[in-house]
């Protein structure tokens, strides 16, 4: 999948100028400070002001870590999944697709259903983006839920929304609602499978095929693939918002803040258009 890293950090000659002024933008909304890997990431109430981030990424599929640290709950990625075919990994096959693929300006979302700055974003500020740039066709949005390695449960849970969306993105839709919803429940659960497929049921899949889905780890390969994907991207921090050809913006930062980032990269192009 490295193949296709480049074409998401390189931009157009025409608009790197602007990038600058961009960049500058970021850091006036407080991008520069940040949070230590293995962070509560918002389990606890945050600090005003701070960078609402939670690193670890880096640490994915690497770590050395004794089975009582939570990174060794990564096993489970590593453990054979039914290999998908080779048209399956592409960048067009993961994550889920929100808007018009036509539309001017493209962005990828990372997170972690552990994350809680991750919840923060998903219920306070992600809809109302979706409401204003994605439904009109002015943003096209691909969700990339992956596993920073912080949180064990996150692998089931991750594999539980693969399986509803199998059976539809409305399903997907809805089973992360629950999961944001019920985050304490089941990170402290010790058997967060059990959840998953309370969750499940919640969201209103089929059960029979959920249950099939679920229990042959049959979308295993979409968490690994998403993981693999937001690792070559070197995405460390939850949640990351990409913007295709300008940049990320890391952290569950106020709506006004994204919709600057936004309005700004809309406006550059717009101005590029021939």
């Amino acid at each position: 999948m490295s193949q296709i890293i480049p074409a998401l950090r390189e931009a157009p000659p025409g608009r790197r100028h602007s990038l600058c002024l961009l960049l500058v933008l970021l850091i006036t909304v407080g991008v520069g400070q940040a949070c230590t890997s293995g962070d509560s990431g918002g389990d606890a109430e945050a600090t005003e002001g701070a960078r609402l981030t939670t690193s670890g990424a880096g640490d994915l599929l690497s770590s050395g870590s004794s089975a009582s640290e939570p990174n060794d709950a990564l096993s489970a990625l590593r453990r054979p999944a039914p290999p998908p075919r080779p048209e399956q990994m592409t960048i067009d096959s993961l994550g889920v697709d929100f808007g018009r693929s036509d539309a001017p300006v493209r962005m990828v979302e990372f997170y972690d259903f552990g994350c809680g700055y991750c919840r923060r974003f998903h219920q306070e500020t992600r809809d109302l983006l979706h409401e204003q740039y994605v439904d009109p066709g002015r943003v096209f949005w691909k969700s990339v839920p992956f596993i920073t390695g912080n949180w064990g449960p996150s692998v089931p849970i991750s594999l539980a929304a693969e399986c509803a969306r199998d059976q539809g993105r409305s399903y997907f839709e809805a089973i992360v609602d629950v999961i944001f919803e019920r985050q304490s429940d089941w990170k402290s659960s010790s058997d967060p499978e059990e959840l998953a497929e309370e969750f499940a049921e919640a969201a209103g899949v089929d059960m029979e095929r959920y249950r099939r889905c679920f229990e042959n780890d049959e979308m295993l390969w979409r968490v690994q693939a998403h993981s693999d994907f937001a690792e070559d991207l070197g995405v460390t921090g939850t949640p990351t918002i990409y913007i295709v050809g300008a940049g990320p913006i890391v952290g569950s930062l106020p709506l006004e803040a994204f919709q600057q980032v936004i309005d700004t990269v809309l406006a550059i192009a717009t101005a590029e258009q021939p």
